[in-house]
């Protein structure tokens, strides 16, 4: 027991470190629309399924993606999430009939996340989670009379949440059959800088700069709808499971700041940039961001025994209307990239092969949850009136931490997948993401938190 604290504890410090300290948060030149590439509100046993998760009700589990399962946390068990991930991402280019390649890779903190069960019929939940992320360089020339003139594209930056929700169950008959509502409320911030460069290389004309810092801040709201019914199968000790849950996100305007520069300037031995003239200045101009709204619907079917989950699968439907998305600076808004309705579709499941943790002939990969899944969808990129495609299939591993009898978990997902095309002179991106989770929860029968004791 005193060795899984220590290797945890090492783990939690060595990643949260590698994260705050050398992260590079994105390298997708996708990110220049919008606010940039969006993170799903998802742990890291959920990313094994593919993103599956909003009909998933687990009481080891904090499942952020629906706020009505919070209800489902078992009183004095609380339970503490904390993931990170990476990404490794190839790109391919096609430019004059030859094949441009690059790679990037990035780290980010996925979420910090804290389950309090209230009552047996409420639970609440505290957190911090990013929204969505934003870093790409990109250039290109062009030979315009004697002089090759280079395009440049920067960006970084993100946008993150700090989360506070609540479920309750209107129907509660024990294991039976739950219903639950559950709301979460948002305050979404960030800071975005996009820079845009013209540069001739010969000096025939004045380079030209563009700066545009971006401070957003306001509150967003999500609410989520659970089922779950039971039923009692030919055998003894076996039961079926049937789940439902949808939620929806609402459309919101948060505030948000602007400094705006464009200027030319010229190189000095082309090392030192020199200004020259000033075409447009706005300092902290004030104005608002309109977010999407976002809807999601799924349900599972699975198969428990022994008061444990042996197999599920399930499907599930997003869909977030960015074709909405406006940025508004003093009552004129910003010329945009037309963004286009989100839609996904999610097929996933996940299996036990063993239950008796009492087994010492088993090991702890053979007590194991192994989830998979697979995704297809739009994004909400449009280039050319062509809306780029993303899809991407997962598996994931969720192992008990068998040696402290407690809730606790080290949950393991990847995914492989690809978004965009090289047609039309567009770009193809392929990934590979990594993405590690601790659960953590006091043991279920000896540590017990928040529990009145009585002595005699």
């Amino acid at each position: 027991m005193k060795m899984w604290h220590k290797i945890i504890t090492t783990l939690l410090f060595v990643f949260t470190g590698l994260v705050f300290f050398s992260q590079n948060l994105n390298t997708s030149p996708y990110t220049r629309f919008g606010l940039g590439e969006i993170n799903k509100p998802i742990t890291t046993h959920y990313q094994g399924m593919g993103g599956l998760s909003v009909s998933y009700s687990d009481f080891h589990m904090v499942n952020i993606s629906n706020p009505a399962t919070y209800s489902t946390l078992r009183k004095n068990n609380p339970v503490f999430d904390l993931g990170i991930s990476g990404k490794m991402s190839n790109y391919k280019a096609e430019s004059n009939g030859e094949i441009n390649t690059s790679q990037g890779n990035n780290f980010l903190l996925n979420n910090m996340i804290l389950g309090l069960p209230v009552t047996k019929r409420c639970g609440v939940t505290l957190g911090l989670l990013p929204y969505s992320t934003v870093g790409y360089d990109i250039s290109s020339n062009t030979l315009l009379s004697s002089d090759t003139v280079t395009y440049n594209y920067r960006g970084d930056g993100s946008v993150n949440r700090i989360l506070l929700g609540t479920g309750y169950d209107v129907i509660n008959k024990g294991d039976t059959t739950r219903f639950s509502l559950g709301l979460n409320a948002s305050y979404v911030f960030g800071t975005l800088n996009r820079n845009n460069s013209v540069i001739f290389q010969e000096g025939t004309f004045y380079n030209t700069r563009v700066q545009n810092k971006m401070t957003l801040s306001g509150f967003s709201f999500d609410a989520g709808i659970h089922f779950y019914q039971e039923v009692k199968g030919k055998a003894e000790n076996d039961i079926w499971v049937y789940q439902l849950g949808a939620t929806q996100a609402f459309s919101s305007q948060i505030g948000a700041r602007r400094d705006f520069y464009a200027y030319s300037f010229i190189y000095n031995f082309s090392v030192q940039e020199i200004p020259k003239d000033t075409t447009y200045f706005y300092e902290d101009q004030t104005g608002n961001i309109t977010l999407p709204d976002h809807f999601s619907i799924g349900m599972n079917l699975g198969r428990n025994k022994q008061n444990k989950n042996v197999w599920s699968i399930g499907a599930q439907f997003n869909i977030s209307n960015w074709d909405i998305y406006k940025e508004v600076f003093d009552n004129i808004a910003s010329e945009n990239q037309d963004l286009s309705q989100m839609t996904e579709l999610i097929i996933g499941g996940r299996i036990t092969p063993t239950l008796d943790f009492d087994d010492k002939n088993k090991n702890s990969f053979q007590k194991s949850t192994y989830s998979f899944g697979f995704k297809y969808g739009n994004s909400f990129i449009n280039i050319n009136d062509q809306q780029l495609t993303n899809y991407g299939m997962n598996f994931g591993i969720s192992i008990p931490l068998l040696s402290s009898r407690s809730l606790s978990r080290v949950n393991i997902s990847t995914e492989l997948g690809r978004m965009g095309t090289i047609e039309n002179e567009l770009i193809e991106e392929s990934y590979l993401k990594l993405s590690i989770g601790f659960s953590l929860a006091p043991d279920t029968r000896y540590d017990r938190w928040f529990k009145k004791r009585k002595y005699d």
